[in-house]
């Protein structure tokens, strides 16, 4: 690293020239990175469900759908609404009372199950089809003109409304709360550091960090929007430290060499290994989340690893040049610290030591088992915050016409009597409301040349027949799966080969393919985190007292929300253990490197447990709160559940562990020392000191 240093040193003009051409490109290609707001992209592509999704688009060119739901209007401005919404481009057809009765008819004359799917209390409602999935640009615009249209007049909700919200809301609000999170880790670095210029070099280092992860985003097909709403204020929260470690070392060595720029040169030194296995334990966390077979994961794991690699090149190479550009400027500029320094703490902490390590096993237990049985959820629907105009539509629709939640049903085409069959079969399952087919419109005997071509190119395409399915029930939830099991059930005694396929379909698959992922998220990244440990201590129980130390805070912060009795999001509750164990776990890796320090030079492990305790819980307090801060911005300004029930558990979990840090892992590390001692080479023990001074 020296000879890297004195490069970065002897060539600063060079090095801020490099990251202008370096930010003007990535913030070029930030513009051309493609946003997904579709979450069955990222499922197996061999599921039946998204089989049947692909089945759907390209054989009967069906891709998204929506309802409108128009009130006390009369049935001809209806119709001319069809006609106007009809004309959006990307839109298949518009199906409402008009298309299947003669609206001059008297009601009392009309079919009454058709009145009961499409009339209610002087509501009507329209079903759209679109051409293109519902996430694609072009249904999002076009449900945005079927608002246009619409005006006062009606609402629109369904799944590709839900998708439109999804990417409008998002897309307003990461301005928002981004410069919230800026504001308040602003503040928690100025209380923290020396001089007011220091936290805007920092944000200037990360920031850049930041835009070269969102550019080079452009290497992927596209990320999910998940990832695009939380990356940025994730990647600044958790690598922050690194500068503080950087700039403290520098510190340090101002005072040993005269001039700033050999100061730098070894700071730069002496900083890198710890920076580098600070970094390591956060990728190696955000890796882990790779090997979920919903490949989210991938998608979160890859983007935010590359985002800190970026941050550590930004540390160790812009950051030195800003700070001796305006080491003068920070010099000037410099005024206390204002966060505690833990003097008066620690001694109180080491006194009950037992005690609190009786309290954290006692805790132990029912939050293991709580973490265990949090109930967890799917629906898009539940992502977004009720006011929104499609959910506000939603409630509205299914008031009136229950619960508008299709499925479509895809079986080889040519088998009348089974189909026929199956139709019936299906009408008696439990929380089916309706189901049609070919063979449920028209008479299984009239003649296939008798059948107009409108109604025959709904419900068959070259290859495969088309069954709607329409169910009463919620989008999700165990009574809906049991319908799902009931209908899968009854296909396969007439099909081997069949698709189902629709929200609840998706949903539904989505839960059996993430069943596991929670568990081999949170196996890979204690393995692979342990491993780092170990090369660093080179020890056998420092990583298992780390890791259990950090996993003991994820089981207290998942059991929170199973004793309020809420449900969590399924992508939360999977990778907040792998992020909370790899951002979190550097507080007990800086404590334990330190502790060992003072005890090589005092006599005493309830005395280096102190005086530990005094030289990081500064430190640790400040990447915490950063961490909290930077997190909790986002749960206090977004409306978005996920991003709210994520940016909580990660916030929540930096001060959990650093509470447990700072409070039990002292007791384990001293009543552990013989053990640690054995099982790791080089750990100072006090018995060894004592004979070399004897």
């Amino acid at each position: 690293m020296l000879s890297l240093a004195n490069f970065i040193v002897k060539h600063k003009k060079l090095i801020i020239f490099l990251y202008l051409i370096l930010v003007l490109l990535a913030f070029i290609g930030s513009r051309f990175v493609k946003v997904n707001y579709d979450l069955s992209l990222y499922l197996p592509q061999n599921l039946n469900s998204i089989q049947g999704k692909n089945i759907l688009e390209k054989e009967f060119g069906i891709g998204g759908t929506a309802y409108v739901l128009i009130k006390d209007e009369s049935l001809n401005e209806i119709e001319n609404l069809v006609k106007d919404i009809e004309t959006i481009e990307g839109i298949k057809e518009a199906i409402w009372l008009g298309t299947v009765e003669d609206i001059f008819k008297p009601e009392d004359f009309m079919d009454e199950n058709i009145k009961k799917e499409f009339l209610s209390e002087n509501s009507n409602l329209i079903q759209i089809y679109f051409l293109n999935p519902n996430d694609s640009l072009e249904t999002v615009e076009g449900v945005s003109e079927i608002q246009n249209i619409l005006g006062e007049k009606g609402v629109i909700g369904g799944p590709a409304a839900t998708s439109k919200d999804l990417q409008y809301i998002t897309s307003k609000e990461v301005v928002y709360y981004s410069l919230v999170a800026f504001i308040i880790i602003s503040i928690i670095l100025f209380l923290s550091l020396e001089s007011f210029i220091e936290p805007i070099l920092f944000f200037i280092a990360i920031g850049v960090a930041i835009i070269l992860n969102m550019g080079t985003n452009i290497v992927f097909d596209s990320i999910s929007f998940n990832t695009h709403s939380i990356a940025a204020i994730i990647q600044l929260a958790v690598s922050m430290d690194y500068s503080i470690f950087l700039l403290h070392r520098y510190i340090e060595e101002k005072e040993n060499y005269k001039d700033e720029n050999q100061a730098m040169i070894v700071a730069i030194d002496k900083t890198f290994n710890s920076v580098l296995s600070s970094s390591m334990t956060t990728v190696a966390g955000f890796l882990a989340l790779i090997v979920m077979k919903y490949t989210i994961g991938k998608d979160i794991g890859l983007v935010l690893a590359k985002g800190v690699f970026f941050s550590l090149i930004s540390v160790i190479t812009l950051l030195p040049v800003l700070i001796l550009i305006f080491d003068k400027v920070i010099e000037k500029y410099k005024h206390k610290i204002f966060l505690p320094n833990f003097k008066k703490s620690a001694a109180f902490i080491i006194k009950r030591k037992y005690l609190l390590l009786i309290i954290a096993i006692i805790i132990a237990v029912p939050s293991y088992l709580a973490e265990s049985n949090v109930n967890y959820y799917y629906a898009n629907e539940k992502v977004l915050p009720a006011s929104s105009d499609s959910n506000i539509a939603i409630k509205e629709i299914d008031k009136l016409f229950s619960n508008k939640n299709q499925l479509a049903l895809i079986l080889p085409k040519g088998d009348k009597l089974n189909e026929i069959q199956l139709i019936k079969e299906l009408e008696d399952i439990e929380g089916v409301g309706d189901v049609k087919g070919l063979y449920s419109m028209v008479d299984i005997v009239i003649p296939e040349t008798f059948i107009p071509e409108e109604i025959k190119e709904k419900f068959q395409s070259e290859n495969y027949s088309l069954i709607n399915i329409n169910l009463n029930l919620p989008m999700e939830g165990n009574v809906t799966q049991d319908s799902l099991n009931r209908i899968k059930e009854k296909v396969s005694n007439y099909y081997n080969e069949w698709y189902l396929t629709g929200e609840s379909a998706i949903y539904s698959d989505l839960k059996e393919t993430t069943a596991k992922d929670f568990r081999n998220v949170t196996i890979l990244s204690i393995i692979l985190i342990s491993s780092i440990i170990l090369i660093a201590f080179k020890s056998i129980t420092i990583p298992l007292i780390l890791v259990l130390i950090i996993q003991l805070g994820i089981w207290i912060n998942l059991a929170i929300p199973y004793m309020k009795g809420k449900e969590l999001n399924f992508i939360s509750f999977i990778i907040i253990g792998a992020i909370q164990l790899g951002a979190t776990v550097d507080y007990a890796i800086l404590f334990t490197s330190r502790y060992r320090e003072n005890l090589e030079r005092i006599n005493d492990r309830n005395k280096a447990a102190v005086q530990t305790i005094e030289d990081t819980g500064r430190p640790i307090l400040t990447s915490a709160l950063i961490l909290f801060t930077g997190t909790f911005s986002v749960y206090l300004i977004t409306s978005m559940t996920n991003a709210k029930e994520l940016t909580l558990l990660i916030g929540r979990g930096a001060i959990i562990s650093l509470i447990l840090v700072l409070m039990v892992l002292p007791s384990l590390l001293i009543i552990f020392d013989k053990v640690i001692g054995i099982s790791t080479i080089n750990w100072p023990t006090i018995n060894n000191k004592r004979r070399e001074k004897s």
